[in-house]
């Protein structure tokens, strides 16, 4: 039987300067894990959240030091990982930017907008109290539904997969999977296989609900990430996540993420 993959999730500020990151490698191979995950690394927008990226091909300042190269700090880093039998996922975002991308100005037609025409902030929803709605006013969500924009996105995307598959990254975790129409996930996929057969996608589906998860059943996602961190134990409703997620895909849990507090 194929074991699943045991992620290190390695976050890029607690890490320090991606020179350093080498450090942690063999701490993390004996572990047993065969992963090392980094959220995002790049040029972060005003905000200065990792999530809220400004330029997709810049490192974060505290990365990296003016004048070093960073596709070759990179390299550096898959090319250790790979020594000591380690795959590296990167975070791959792209339903949305941050609000002052350099995307926003170059191809303004791709994002969503507002009544007014200003960039639309993604938002989510309480389940529990639909009137407590979070609103990430750093963020512009991106619109892949003009069918006439579409295929220029597909390219900048994929060329963007291209290159850091090139650097040595063999894996994606993909945030708000369901935020992005499945076929472009497909072509996406495509490319990134007809470069690296092999490269693993897994899907960020967390807290969306039945239909968008199974409609992303046709993309070729690796895996789906669970929701088991917040089980009890006892609930039957993760039996029935499981039973949803199973024919389209194997499932990922984890004790902790970026998003929720730290367990020690």
């Amino acid at each position: 039987m194929k074991q699943g993959p045991r992620i290190y999730n390695l976050f890029p500020l607690l890490a320090g300067p991606i020179k350093d990151w080498v450090r942690h490698l063999d701490r993390i191979a004996a572990l047993g894990c065969d992963w090392v995950y980094v959220n995002p690394f790049h040029y972060p927008g005003f905000s200065g959240s990792l999530y809220a990226i400004k330029d997709y091909y810049r490192l974060h300042p505290l990365l990296a030091e003016e004048g070093e190269d960073q596709d070759a700090l990179l390299r550096h880093f898959t090319e250790a990982a790979a020594e000591r039998g380690l795959q590296v996922m990167m975070d791959l975002v792209v339903n949305h930017t941050g609000k002052d991308a350099l995307l926003t100005e170059a191809h303004p037609g791709w994002y969503r907008r507002d009544a007014q025409g200003e960039l639309y902030s993604p938002r989510a929803v309480d389940p529990d109290d639909p009137d407590k709605v979070t609103i990430w006013g750093d963020l512009a969500a991106l619109d892949y539904d003009d069918p006439a924009q579409r295929p220029a996105q597909i390219a900048y995307w994929a060329d963007y997969l291209r290159h850091y598959l090139q650097l040595g990254f063999t894996g994606f975790r993909c945030d708000a999977a369901y935020q992005v129409p499945a076929e472009v996930w497909r072509e996406l996929i495509a490319a990134a296989r007809e470069h690296t057969a092999g490269a693993v996608f897994a899907a960020e589906t967390l807290g969306c609900t039945t239909e968008q998860v199974t409609a992303l059943d046709p993309c070729g996602f690796d895996y789906f990430f669970n929701s088991v961190k917040w089980w009890d134990g006892r609930a039957d409703w993760l039996l029935d996540q499981y039973e949803l997620y199973r024919p389209i895909a194997p499932t990922i849990g984890f004790p902790e993420n970026h998003d929720t507090p730290r367990l020690r």
